[in-house]
This record gives C-alpha cells, sequence and structure tokens, in this order.
C-alpha cells in the first residue's frame, strides 16, 4: 500500500514543473506559435491531398488516367485524348492551389508579425555584454540604462531578516559578516519567439501578455494587475490579478512576521531591487530554495531533491522538447563561489493544460534567516497572467514564464486550422454521386449492348477487318491477298472504358472551372471592399479562407453575448449618494403604460424634459448644480422625496455621476 502511494506521489511530482527564477529554460518549448496550415516541404502534399477531397477531381484524374492507358496501349480503344481531361483538370487544380497558397501565406505573415513582436525581459547585464550574439537593450525603460544594486553574498546571522523590504533604500549588512558585491539589471528587448519558461517579463500597459506568466509585481498597490481577457473567453469587463503574499499563518516567525512581498504601490526601481534579491538575477550561483535542509524538519517542504539538478518532465506538446530523467539548469554554468549558500526563488507549477479557470502550483522563497524553513507561497488562478490578455488601468508588471509558445493555455485551447468545405462543394460532390450512379448504368447497359450486338452481327463484321477465317481474302477482292484480319471483337470490359471515355461529359469540367473563377474574383472582391475599409487603423478586409461562397447562405447570426450585434442602451433610472436622490421617481404601473409614457418623452426631445425629474448631468462640467427644496419637488410630484431642503451636490455624488456617464460602472 506504502509503496503505490510512494509510485503515485512520485509520478505526479514528475508531471510538475520546477523552475528556478531567472534561469531561462533553453531546452523546453520557445514561445513562437503557428498557426499556419503548409510549410514549404509539406505545401504540395497536403494542398493535392485536400483538391482530391473533391470528387470531381478525382473523376476527373479516374478518366484521365483511363484515357491515357486507351491511347498508348492496347488494353482498350479511347475515343478521346487524355490532354482533353488532364488539361483543364491541371488548370483548375493549379488555380486552386494558388488560392490555398495566398491564404497561408496570410497567416505566415501574421504568425512572424505575432512571433516577433517585441518584448522586455529583466536580465543580468553582465550576460548581456558577454553574450555572443548581439543583445540590446529596450530604450525605453529607464532609457536604457542598467540599474545597479549592492547585494549581500551571504545570509545574515542572527534575528535579521534577509528578506528585501520594499521602502528600504540600502542594504543592511551585518556588522560582523560585512561583505557586499555590485550587481547590474537589464532591461533586455528580444522578440517574443526568444522568451522562455523562467524568464522574468516586463508587461506595460496596453500590451498583450506574451506568454502564461506568474504576476510578481506590479506598479499598483499591493502589486495588483487588471487584465482584459476578450480575446480569451470574450469578456471585455476587467479581471483582477494579484502578486503572491505572505499571509499571517505563513509569517510564523519572527524575523517575518507581519512582512508581505508586496505592502504598497512600488516604482519599477524597487520591484527590480526587490526581485534581484530573491532570484538568480543577483545570485547566478544561488541554489534551489526547495533544497533547504531546514525545510524537512518544518514539515514545509514540497520538493524533494538532492541536488542543484533541476528534475521533471516538460510536457510532450506540439513543439515542447519532451525529456525524462534530469535536466542540468545553466545555475551551474553560472555558479560563483560566494554564491554557493545563497538561496534563490523557484516555483513549482502544474503540468501545461487547456483549464484557462483553474492553475495550481507554489512559490518557494529563500529563508528569512540562516536556519529557517523556506517560505513557500501557494499559488492559483488569481495569481496568473494569461497570453493573449492585455494589460488594463496598471503601469507596468513583472512575473515570471511559466508557459511558453505550444505550452500556454491559449494554444492548448486553439486547434489547427481546419480543412474547411464549403456547402457549395459539399453540394457539388452530392449532385456528383448521382450522375455517377447514373453514367455507371448507362456504361453497364451500353457495354452489355455492345457484347451482344457484336456476338449477333460478327458475320457482318469483315468491313472492320475482323474475322475468323485469317486466309480467307477480301469479299468482292479475291485477287487481292487475304489482309491481317482480326479473330474477334472487343469483350466486355473494354467495352466498358470505351464507353467511359465516350461519356466523360457526363461530369462537366466547365463547372469546376467556373467555381473557381467565382471564388477567385469573390475573394479579390472582398480584399478591395471600400466599405468594409478601417482608415483609422490602415486595415482593410483580407478573405483568409477559399469558402467565401458560403457568405451568401447566411440567413441567422446567433450570438451569446448581448450588445454585440445590437444596440446596447443603457439607461440610468435612480441612484442615491450621501443621502440625494437622482433620477425621477419610479412609479409602478403596467408595462405596456410607461412604454408609451417613454415613447411620448422620447418624441418630446430634450428641449421637454420632464419635471418629475432631477437632472444635474448636464450642469457637471458647468458648476455646483442646485438641487431643488423638498417643497418644490412635492408641489411638482406626488411622490415621496428624501431630499431635504437646499443642497449642493457633494464630491462624493459628482464624481460618482461623472464616472457613472464616463463608464458606467461606479466600484464602490
Amino acid at each position: 500500500m506504502d509503496s503505490s502511494a510512494n509510485g503515485l506521489r512520485s509520478l505526479q511530482e514528475e508531471s510538475n514543473r520546477i523552475l528556478i527564477l531567472g534561469n531561462s529554460e533553453t531546452n523546453g518549448s520557445d514561445n513562437s506559435v503557428c498557426t499556419s496550415k503548409y510549410s514549404i516541404l509539406t505545401f504540395f502534399p497536403k494542398a493535392l491531398r485536400e483538391q482530391f477531397r473533391r470528387v470531381g477531381n478525382v473523376y476527373f484524374l479516374t478518366i484521365g488516367v483511363i484515357m491515357f492507358i486507351g491511347q498508348y496501349t492496347d488494353a482498350w480503344n479511347s475515343s478521346i485524348s487524355p490532354w482533353t481531361t488532364l488539361g483543364p483538370l491541371g488548370i483548375v487544380i493549379s488555380v486552386s492551389l494558388v488560392q490555398e497558397g495566398y491564404a497561408d501565406v496570410a497567416r505566415h505573415r501574421n504568425d512572424k508579425k505575432t512571433n516577433t513582436h517585441p518584448c522586455i525581459l529583466l536580465k543580468c547585464a553582465e550576460d548581456l555584454d558577454k553574450s555572443d550574439k548581439k543583445r540590446v537593450r529596450d530604450e525605453t525603460v529607464l532609457n536604457g540604462e542598467d540599474l545597479e544594486f549592492l547585494l549581500d553574498v551571504h545570509h545574515r546571522g542572527g534575528g535579521k531578516s534577509s528578506l528585501p523590504d520594499v521602502n528600504e533604500t540600502s542594504v543592511s549588512i551585518d556588522v560582523e559578516k560585512e561583505k557586499t558585491k555590485s550587481v547590474k539589471l537589464a532591461f533586455e528587448r528580444v522578440e517574443r519567439k526568444d522568451i522562455y519558461a523562467g524568464d522574468i517579463v516586463l508587461v506595460k500597459s496596453r500590451d498583450m501578455v506574451p506568454a502564461d506568466i506568474v504576476l510578481l509585481a506590479s506598479s499598483n498597490q499591493g502589486g495588483s494587475a487588471y487584465i482584459e481577457t476578450s480575446s480569451i473567453d470574450g469578456e471585455t469587463n476587467l479581471k483582477l490579478r494579484a502578486s503572491p503574499r505572505i499571509t499571517d499563518d505563513l509569517a510564523t516567525g519572527s524575523s517575518i512576521r507581519n512582512l508581505n512581498l508586496i505592502t504598497e504601490a512600488e516604482t519599477l526601481e524597487q520591484a527590480a531591487k526587490r526581485l534581484v534579491r530573491l532570484t538568480l538575477l543577483g545570485y547566478p550561483g544561488g541554489k534551489n530554495a526547495a533544497d533547504n535542509p531546514a525545510n524537512n524538519s518544518s514539515g514545509r517542504n514540497m520538493i524533494k531533491q538532492k541536488s542543484t539538478i533541476i528534475k521533471g518532465k516538460f510536457s510532450t506538446t506540439r513543439k515542447s522538447l519532451a525529456f525524462r530523467g534530469s535536466l542540468t539548469s545553466s545555475v551551474d554554468k553560472k555558479a560563483k563561489a560566494e554564491d554557493k549558500e545563497r538561496y534563490v526563488t523557484s516555483l513549482l507549477s502544474e503540468p501545461p493544460n487547456p483549464n484557462v479557470n483553474n492553475y495550481t502550483g507554489k512559490l518557494t522563497l529563500p529563508p528569512g534567516k540562516d536556519g529557517d524553513p523556506s517560505i513557500t507561497l501557494p499559488l492559483n488562478n488569481e495569481n496568473i497572467l494569461l497570453r493573449g490578455a492585455v494589460l488594463r488601468n496598471t503601469e507596468w508588471a513583472v512575473g515570471v514564464a511559466c508557459f511558453t509558445g505550444d505550452d500556454t493555455k491559449l494554444v492548448l485551447n486553439s486547434f489547427t486550422t481546419p480543412s474547411k468545405f464549403s456547402n457549395l462543394d459539399v453540394l457539388m460532390n452530392k449532385t456528383i454521386y448521382v450522375i455517377l450512379f447514373v453514367m455507371l448504368i448507362c456504361i453497364l447497359l451500353l457495354a452489355a449492348g455492345a457484347v451482344v450486338t457484336n456476338d449477333d452481327r460478327f458475320d457482318t463484321y469483315w468491313i472492320f477487318g475482323i474475322n475468323n477465317n485469317t486466309t480467307q481474302a477480301w469479299p468482292y477482292l479475291p485477287d487481292l491477298p487475304p489482309p491481317e484480319w482480326e479473330t474477334g471483337t472487343e469483350n466486355f470490359v473494354q467495352q466498358m472504358f470505351l464507353f467511359i471515355t465516350l461519356l466523360n461529359n457526363f461530369v462537366p469540367l466547365s463547372l469546376y472551372v467556373t467555381v473557381e473563377i467565382v471564388t477567385f474574383c469573390m475573394m479579390y472582391f472582398i480584399n478591395s471592399d471600400r466599405d468594409m475599409y478601417h482608415a483609422k487603423t490602415d486595415t482593410p478586409a483580407s478573405a483568409k479562407s477559399t469558402i467565401v461562397t458560403d457568405l451568401g447562405r447566411v440567413s441567422y447570426i446567433f450570438s451569446d453575448k448581448t450588445g454585440t450585434l445590437t444596440r446596447n442602451v443603457m439607461r440610468f433610472k435612480r441612484c442615491s449618494v450621501d443621502g440625494l436622490a437622482f433620477g425621477a421617481p419610479i412609479e409602478k404601473k403596467s408595462p405596456k403604460a410607461t412604454q408609451e409614457k417613454e415613447e411620448e418623452k422620447s418624441k418630446e426631445g430634450d428641449g421637454n424634459i420632464s419635471s418629475e425629474a432631477f437632472h444635474p448631468l448636464k450642469q457637471l462640467l458647468v458648476g455646483t448644480v442646485s438641487i431643488p427644496s423638498l417643497e418644490t419637488r412635492e408641489a411638482e410630484s406626488n411622490v415621496e422625496v428624501i431630499l431635504p431642503g437646499e443642497k449642493t451636490l457633494t464630491f462624493n455624488a459628482e464624481m460618482f455621476l461623472r464616472v457613472m456617464s464616463l463608464c458606467h460602472t461606479v466600484v464602490v
């Protein structure tokens, strides 16, 4: 029982992903995404296979082969040259291949634009300067300048915590072990495809999150960030994400009690200083905080390892590099003698999966002081920013990439570009099946009739050079030598192939030629349509599929989102702020009467506003708004009003109405 439980536990640990913050897992999946259907090597095999999904193309190819064999061999006779069928078929297929290639080139361009979009990574400046490749700093962050920090080399003794305080301006050094080093941090500009798991990513406001990242810091208070996930789940409302924090039940030691990772709003420099002290950016030779021997005695250890070798198994997705056993991290390559006693933060993450609403993992922080266990922070869906989300209402956010490329939840939820078949193609296939059935019956009847007729009239076929007696002279010409007589007529199979070539026009090849020309012209008209051109972004319409013939068959459009295809009108009814009521009193009447009353008010226009309603919004931008007295309001309407005498708008009321008029939503 114990052995099976241990085996299950080890299997679960193998399936998880262990990352050291600041260590790029270059052996894993990169961050490139491919949505195209073909490559240079696979275009012709795959595209030709797609073309011969059409029954008509298979039919004409078969007819052409039968004609070719009958024309250039003695197997049977062909009444028509094979090139009269194979030539037009080649032209039709060539036009279709051009259309498929043009649509796939657009996908390749979109993939290239996505994969080469510039992103910002936090890197050690020394690595950038010593790299053989040309690596550039991002000029939009601190004008491309590096940040320099002084770090303590060894753990501090006594009761002072080595975890950094956000508000401290310099590094506190223990008097007994005064030894520091200088570390420079650079903001490197890379292409989106060059992001790997373990990289620390900087995302700016209104930028798309380039990979699935665990949020570590942001410009907002408490390290929170707002994201828009419309490209993931279609929701346009902003979602709040938070950085992991040390809670009171975790901060049991006196040295780390009441210590949070992020307490107040911090600057980018403060966030960088905090992350440098916790990751490989500051201590390239640091060890995994999960390997702290004190973890076992405290009962907080959730990861069991015996060395600084990262063990795990990356998921075997489309472009991930799967491995089993052990993977030596780049920590060993950068190890320095003075960093060997330092612990750095590690991330234990769930394996890649397509569930966008759940995430489980844990962040293991270095211990507060020598001899203390590492600090473990649980992670959930509130701590992760998914690829495809857009950062909103947040100046910047920093996080560690946990899933990249084909391992991201957005890509795992996507599917390979399907080979779509238009309704017109389906209809033509069904029609051709019926035509082929009728054609087959005709061929069988004609072949059988030809065999029976040849047998009955064989003696009269001497005029065609057919005779059983090969020594007989020509009738009516006995003086001439006997010709080379053929001793028999064609059998049933030969007659059948002959009639196949004769009746090949049952399926008109011009039908496919016409359809391909119409499809090509419709795609051109869509791409050139001025009514579908967006001038502000210089974006024309783009026909990315060859099934544009189905657009004329659309009768109904169903949408599960209110306001997408309808007029979403939000009407202000009534509210109360600081004891002040705004809006017309709500009278309980029948729905029909209320609708008729609203229609009458809308016909009157803005000049005849009902006296029952208080409308301060028209004067908010001008100045203070006077509120009618209670007696005046009661005289004008027989409805109870809660307004006390003559008042002016309070600050809260004015701001509430301003935000309501601009955003339609107020968070109180």
